[in-house]
Order: structure tokens, then C-alpha cells, then sequence
């Protein structure tokens, strides 16, 4: 189809056509099946919960929790901003926008997922109808059946779950309707001539930006689109472009005046390209990634909800599937430079997608989890583009044509079915998939077998579940089928990648604490400091298993080295002063105690201990001090409540002892 010829300088899209049969429908009839076609997609995940990652945006985020008084803050703080896995600090990212609107969310509604996922739903129905509505105006003389398939197809693609059953892919479909939003403005400048429309483009592009940076793509998309579709004049083009780009660097550099330091680690099963590979391996494996794309645009299965380290094997010049996606990629940029200074929109749908697919190819930039299926979600609109066109070609229908005959009309919507009814299928039925974290990560590790993290994540998140139903009472040997699946994915974590201290020190936590099998529980731990030899948390976890086996004399040198590591580990100190005061090193444990109460003058656990050793020294009324002035930290401890009312009970004051006692009462229960 040849752009060149149909486009018409200055002409609003006409509201109606003749069809073969007779009058277009009404504009607003579109609208409502686009909205209703989103919703048929996705209304089943307005019932789902939060999943992998909301934590960050929403999800017991104690910034969120604030509700509107947390908007300055979220304006003027990283947008993730949490301990790493092995006890560092993530700081890093600025993406108010969406962190702000689960804010506002939280203000009037609470924590509610239903209505965020709802919310979800709704702005991905908002982006069809807005992208039926640049289709048309960009596509003048095209039939209205071309741009109301190609949404149809966008929507239903199934590669799209992530973006929309997730709640922390907001920040995707924002960012997406920002750019949309701006291009329809510099759309109606170019019509109108209207400079205060450059001014509303801007502010929506940077409200795009503001949610996720992956908008930066349409630097060179905006362009391209006038280029293809206008004859705007080479100087007004670059006004806008011009425009977008001051937008961008000052949504870019600003926060950097206030945000303080990034700091991001990569880890290795996160993406090894970050960790000093040769460029022939940096250039195979990007090519890898690409083939990958093409592979889940046409064939979108299996769709996982992670992938990192080993899913896309690094891989060098070599291999022939590296060549074949080089071939095929060659032979795509061909088409579209031979297509282009014809204006023809396979020229536009290839540039399109291979723009907005670049900066996650591996070989601009390393992305983190090597490939995602987010990754596709703007990209593939120039694959639904070149879809319908082929479609219409295929029917033997062209795209210009006024009116459509209503046998190629029928050819062309049973074509459209046949590819948008699998796919609607597939996406309906992922969504139960996105139902809850645990949910999601069993329906995926079929697939995920290669993967070192998701297996980690799975097994991470199960252990928790485990521990917290122990806690709650549930018999171990009810919990004991999940501690095992808990163990062979953490196994097979480290099997696909043995150098990680992480899946070491959380197997070893499952053999100690779901399992009661200490042995088994140090030798993991250990596996995890041979691995990571400043893993402060295995150095812990070995010294309380010596600890709880009744080992003092290995347990005192792990808990040593873990504070020569990290000097501030509170039950570190704290469990070391225990063993030094039973090993007679009572010297040690009290200055140990004092040390907490520096660091950490709330906590009651260390004028308990100093109590405790005071009492054992015969110092009575020093003890009593003590223990006063933990309950006056913690009124919560039942069994220390009860211990001072009975010794002043026995003293012979009633009053104190009354005191404690309806302190103890108002507790309710022991402390567990």
C-alpha cells in the first residue's frame, strides 16, 4: 500500500464511508467494541490479586499506604527503593506517574486489587480507542475495517498479559498512552497549525516518560510518522522532535538534582551480558533475543513470567540460529528501506517494530532478564500492522478501497477470527495464571526449567508460605510436600547455576526450619559462603544452627565473622551475647548488649538480657531496672509482665504487682 498516494494534507478523516452494503457505522459504536473487547480480554483478572513485583508500586508499599500525602514523596524519591536479596540496598528508576496513581487509589479506596486491576483494564481499552483513532486519522483513505482489525489483533495478542494482568506494568501502559496521546496533538498542530498543541504533545509525552522511559523509541517513531503520513515540512518536524527531546532530557536529568546515588547490582542469572563477554558473544546472543521475539509475535507460547540466566544461553557467532535471525532481520530492514521512500506501510510496520524493539535486543543495551515479554508490547503494533495488510492482501481486498464487497468482507473477518479467537482464547485463559503470586509461578515452571532466578523466585516465595503456616500452627508433615517442592526448585536453581549463594542459603533455611534437618541445613549453609564468602546472612544462619544444635564453640566464630561483614546486625549481636554469656564471656555479652542499645535504643531485647545476666550475678535490683525498662519499651511481653508481678507479689508490693499483671492481662497471650 502505497502511503504516498492516499494521504491528504490538512483533511480531517471522514466520519462516515460507504460500506459494500451501505453507511459506516456510527464513530461511537468502534469505540464501545473496542472497550468491550478489552474488557471480554481481561475482565476475568479484575478478580485476581497481587502478583509478581507489586510490591514495589503497591502491594504493603509503606509509601503507597500514605495515600495522596505520599505524592510529594513518590515526586522526589527512586522509584524502587528496597533491600536487595543478598542484604544490599536497590535504589534506583524514576516513574512517579504510575507509583502516584495507586497513591490516589489507596486514598479513597483502600487496599483493593480488584479495582486496580480493573483500572489495568480500563487504560488498556483507553489505548485501543486512541489507537484506533491515530490509525484513522493517519490513514485517511484506507477503509475503516483496516485500522479497526489492526486494534482488534493488538489487543488480543497474548504476548500483552504481563502488561495488563500485572499491576507494576502500569507503568507500561501509561507510557505507551503518553506517546499516543502526544502524537495525536502533534497530529492536530499539523492540522490546525496551532502551536499550543506542541505544548499539550510535550506535556503528555512527558507524563509517558514520567511512567516508563521506553517511550524514548518514539524520538525516532514521531518522525517517522510524519515522514510516512504528512507532508509536514522538514523544520516543523523537527520542532517536534526538538521538543520531545528537551522534554526528555529535562525528565531525565531534574530528578538526578535530588535523587541522590543509583544504585542497581545486576546479578549474573539476571542477564550475563552485564559481566565482561566478548562481542561476538554480546552480538550472538542479541540476535538470539531478536530470533526469540519473532518466534513469540507469531507463536506466543510458552509465556512465563521470567527468564534471566539460562533461558537465552549466551552464544557467539557460531551457532546457526544466530545467522538465520541475522538472514531473517537483513532481509526485514531490506524491505523496509526498498519500501521507504515509497511511503508504503510495511516500510512504516517494519521500522516501527524494529525501533521499539531495539533497546531490548541485547545489543544497544543489556536489559535485566535478558529477554520479556513486556518488551513487545509497543513493538508489536507494527506486527499487527503488517498482519492485517497481509491479510487484505491474501483476501485479494485492497486497503484503499472505498467500499469493501461483501464477500471479501466476510473472507476478511473470518481470516481476522482465525487468528484473533486463538489468541483471545490464550490471553483469557493466562490470566487465571496471573490469579496470585504462587499461581503464577507454578502454572510457569514447567517451562522454566533453564531458568536460575525463576526457579529461585518460586521456591523463595513457597518457603515463605511454608514458614508462615509452621508459624500458624499447621502440623510439619502437612507443610512437608511444599518444603519439598521448595527443595527441588532451589536445587535445580543451583543446578542450572552453581555459583549462587541466594538458592544455597534458602535451601539450607528449609532443611533448619521447615524440616528440623540441621545437618543437611550446614552444609547448604556453607555451600552459600564458598560461594559468596561476604554472604553475611549464611554466616548467620550457620551460627544460630550451631546455636539451636547446642554447639557454642562453632556457633560464636560464624556469628563473629557475620558483624566483621555487617557490624550492625542487631540478631547477630544479640544471639553472640547469649553464647558469650554462657560460655562464661560475660564481659563480651554485656558490652555486646550496650552496643545494641546504641544502635537500636527502642528495642527491648537487650535490657532483657542485661537482666537476666544481672540476676544471675545476684544483683537483683539492677535486674529489676532492666526488666522495667523493657516492659516500658514493649508493654506487649507477657511472660516478663508476669515475672515482675510476681516478684512484686512476693515483696510485698501490691501496687506494682497489680501493675504488671494488668499489663500482662491487656497482652493477652505469651509472646511466641
Amino acid at each position: 500500500m502505497n502511503l504516498k498516494d492516499v494521504k491528504k494534507t490538512n483533511a480531517p478523516a471522514k466520519p462516515a464511508k460507504k460500506s459494500g452494503n451501505g453507511h459506516e457505522p456510527p464513530i461511537r459504536l468502534f469505540y464501545l467494541l473496542i472497550a468491550a473487547f478489552a474488557f471480554i480480554l481481561y475482565g476475568n483478572t479484575i478478580k485476581n490479586r497481587y502478583t509478581i513485583d507489586d510490591f514495589y508500586v503497591t502491594a504493603n508499599n509503606p509509601v503507597v499506604e500514605k495515600g495522596l500525602r505520599a505524592i510529594p514523596e513518590i515526586f522526589s524519591s527512586y522509584y524502587i527503593n528496597i533491600n536487595a536479596e543478598e542484604g544490599g540496598q536497590h535504589n534506583y528508576g524514576y516513574r512517579p506517574v504510575a507509583k502516584a496513581t495507586f497513591a490516589i487509589e489507596r486514598q479513597f479506596l483502600g487496599e483493593n486489587p480488584h479495582f486496580s486491576h480493573f483500572i489495568n483494564v480500563l487504560l488498556y481499552a483507553l489505548t485501543g480507542i486512541l489507537l484506533f483513532q491515530l490509525l484513522r486519522k493517519l490513514l485517511k483513505q484506507v477503509h475503516v475495517v483496516f485500522p479497526l482489525l489492526t486494534v482488534f489483533i493488538f489487543l488480543a495478542h497474548p504476548l500483552h498479559t504481563e502488561v495488563v494482568a500485572s499491576l507494576k506494568n502500569r507503568e507500561e501502559l501509561l507510557s505507551f498512552l503518553g506517546a499516543l496521546l502526544a502524537l495525536k496533538f502533534f497530529l492536530r498542530y499539523h492540522e490546525s497549525g496551532k502551536w499550543l498543541n506542541i505544548l499539550w504533545g510535550v506535556l503528555a509525552f512527558g507524563l509517558g516518560q514520567l511512567s516508563k522511559a521506553n517511550i524514548v523509541t518514539f524520538l525516532g517513531i514521531i518522525p517517522l510518522v510524519f515522514y510516512f503520513f504528512t507532508d509536514l515540512k522538514p523544520k516543523k518536524i523537527l520542532l517536534i522532535t526538538g521538543s520531545i527531546l528537551a522534554i526528555m532530557v529535562v525528565a531525565a536529568l531534574i530528578p538526578r538534582l535530588f535523587l541522590g546515588t543509583s544504585t542497581r547490582p545486576v546479578q549474573f542469572i539476571e542477564n550475563p551480558l552485564f559481566f565482561g563477554v566478548a562481542l561476538t558473544e554480546r552480538i550472538g546472543t542479541g540476535m538470539m533475543a531478536l530470533l526469540f521475539y519473532l518466534k513469540m509475535l507469531f507463536y506466543p507460547h510458552p509465556l512465563v513470567f521470567y527468564y534471566g540466566y539460562n533461558m537465552i544461553p549466551v552464544t557467539g557467532l557460531s551457532n546457526p540460529l544466530v545467522w538465520v535471525s541475522i538472514v531473517l532481520h537483513l532481509a526485514l530492514l531490506y524491505v523496509a528501506v526498498r519500501l521507504f521512500r515509497k511511503k508504503h506501510l510495511l516500510s512504516f510496520a517494519i521500522l516501527f517494530y524494529l525501533f521499539n524493539i531495539a533497546p531490548f535486543t541485547n545489543l544497544i543495551t543489556s536489559p535485566t532478564g535478558i529477554v520479556a515479554e513486556r518488551f513487545l508490547y509497543i513493538a508489536s503494533l507494527g506486527f499487527c500492522l503488517a498482519l492485517v495488510y497481509g491479510l487484505f492482501r491474501i483476501t485479494g481486498t485492497s486497503p484503499e478501497s472505498k467500499t469493501i464487497l461483501p464477500v471479501k468482507l466476510r473472507n476478511l473477518l473470518i481470516g481476522t477470527a482465525l487468528l484473533a479467537l486463538p489468541a483471545s482464547a490464550l490471553t483469557i485463559s493466562r490470566n487465571t495464571d496471573w490469579k496470585d503470586e504462587l499461581t503464577l509461578y507454578a502454572a510457569d515452571m514447567p517451562y522454566l526449567e533453564n531458568s536460575a532466578k525463576a526457579n529461585f523466585i518460586y521456591a523463595t516465595n513457597l518457603r515463605t508460605s511454608v514458614i508462615e503456616r509452621l508459624k500458624a500452627g499447621v502440623p510439619r508433615d502437612q507443610v512437608r510436600p511444599d518444603a519439598e517442592i521448595c527443595i527441588r526448585h532451589f536445587k535445580r536453581a543451583t543446578a542450572v547455576y552453581n555459583h549462587y549463594p541466594d538458592a544455597w542459603n534458602n535451601l539450607g533455611e528449609v532443611f533448619l526450619l521447615v524440616l528440623n534437618e540441621p545437618d543437611s541445613a550446614i552444609r547448604y549453609f556453607k555451600e552459600a559462603t564458598r560461594t559468596n564468602p561476604e554472604f553475611t546472612a549464611a554466616y548467620y544462619n550457620l551460627g544460630y544452627t550451631y546455636q539451636v544444635t547446642n554447639q557454642p564453640e562453632k556457633a560464636i566464630p560464624e556469628y563473629e565473622k557475620a558483624l566483621e561483614l555487617q557490624p550492625y546486625e542487631i540478631r547477630a549481636m544479640s544471639n553472640l551475647a547469649q553464647l558469650y554469656q554462657k560460655t562464661g564471656q560475660t564481659e563480651k555479652a554485656v558490652q555486646l548488649n550496650e552496643d545494641i542499645i546504641i544502635i537500636e535504643p527502642t528495642l527491648d531485647i537487650p535490657y532483657i538480657n542485661l537482666g537476666t545476666y544481672a540476676m544471675r550475678n545476684g544483683e537483683p535490683e539492677k535486674a529489676l531496672e532492666y526488666f522495667e525498662k523493657a516492659v516500658e519499651l514493649n508493654p506487649d511481653n507477657f511472660e516478663l509482665n508476669m515475672k515482675l508481678q510476681s516478684y512484686f507479689r512476693k515483696v510485698g508490693d501490691s501496687t506494682r504487682a497489680d501493675y504488671y499483671l494488668d499489663l500482662a492481662r491487656r497482652s493477652g497471650k505469651p509472646q511466641q
